[in-house]
């Protein structure tokens, strides 16, 4: 199959690429810089993220093009001024509307688009638990950038195709993404509670998001929303303590919630609120996570 990709040299892009190279898909990642790669089944293609209409890029790609996974965006771990809160929306809208608008041309349409989310669509919460059914209108920036970047995907539909919108939880690796920040102050002996702790984090091992996305691809019946999160969301607080015993360090010093607030201002949602998100459509397909728990997904992670 031939596999159009957006964010290819990213944490998700990257370790999916090595998976679809493996079952010899040819992938054509686009990217903004030049790059190139010695794998036969790997094309790197140059365009411009800014501009929805320019299709220059289009003159490399292959008449059919099978799926497209897009995960282009502006980093959300960057602070947020005005200035980057803006690149945050845009860069994502204008990738989008940039593969609606090539496809829309094509003559032959993508099957499936799926396209990055996250489960900052749904409110912060500790109590209430959140499956792909429920449906809430943007209650903070996030979730209007969600939401935003969710109707633009949803654009594909009109084309026939099929649409995956995979909301991510905390992807979790060993060298890349959130995890080597989060582990950072248990290394130097200051890990522990944040706030009150009993935010939710809802979390997926980086390998188990890969097979989602893989499988996402293949069912012909998975459509819409789907939440690519392990099945086992934590407390803040008990994450640390696992976070701390795979990490052979102490996990006794407590941040208050201001102090995030004060530093990241509205940023600090990410730290100190979190929600309760259930993958409810995978597992009713019996979708198999390898690393269900937090403890087992650490262990693999480090090597325990």
């Amino acid at each position: 199959m031939n596999i159009l990709m957006t964010g290819g040299t990213g944490l998700v892009g990257s370790h999916l690429s090595e998976a679809l190279v493996e079952d010899r898909h040819h992938v054509y990642i686009l990217s903004r810089g030049k790059h190139t790669s010695d794998h036969p089944f790997i094309h790197y293609i140059q365009y411009d993220p800014d501009d929805p209409y320019d299709l220059s890029f289009t003159d490399a790609l292959p008449m059919n093009i099978d799926a497209v996974y897009n995960f282009a965006g502006a980093s959300i771990n960057k602070r947020w001024t005005d200035d980057h809160k803006e690149a945050i929306l845009h860069s994502r809208i204008n990738v989008t509307k940039l593969l609606y608008n090539w496809a829309e041309k094509a003559d032959i349409k993508p099957g499936v688009l799926i396209n990055a989310s996250g489960v900052d669509y749904y409110p912060k919460s500790e109590s209430v638990t959140y499956t792909e059914e429920d449906v809430f209108a943007p209650s903070n920036f996030l979730s209007s950038v969600v939401d935003a970047w969710e109707r633009q995907a949803r654009m594909f539909e009109s084309l026939g195709t099929r649409v995956v919108l995979g909301r991510f939880g905390l992807v979790l690796d060993k060298e890349e993404g959130v995890l080597p920040l989060m582990a950072l102050p248990f290394k130097f002996g200051a890990g522990g509670k944040i706030g009150s702790g009993n935010q939710y984090y809802s979390w997926i091992h980086v390998d188990d998001l890969v097979n989602a996305l893989l499988y996402a691809m293949a069912d012909a019946e998975l459509t819409g929303p789907v939440n690519m999160t392990a099945p086992v969301p934590l407390r803040q607080a008990h994450f640390a303590k696992y976070l701390g015993m795979a990490l052979g360090r102490p996990t006794f010093i407590d941040m208050p919630g201001f102090i995030f607030k004060k530093a990241l201002g509205e940023q600090s949602m990410l730290i100190v609120r979190g929600q309760k998100v259930i993958p409810e459509k995978l597992l009713a397909r019996e979708f198999k996570f390898h690393y269900p728990t937090l403890d087992g997904a650490l262990d693999a992670i480090y090597g325990n």
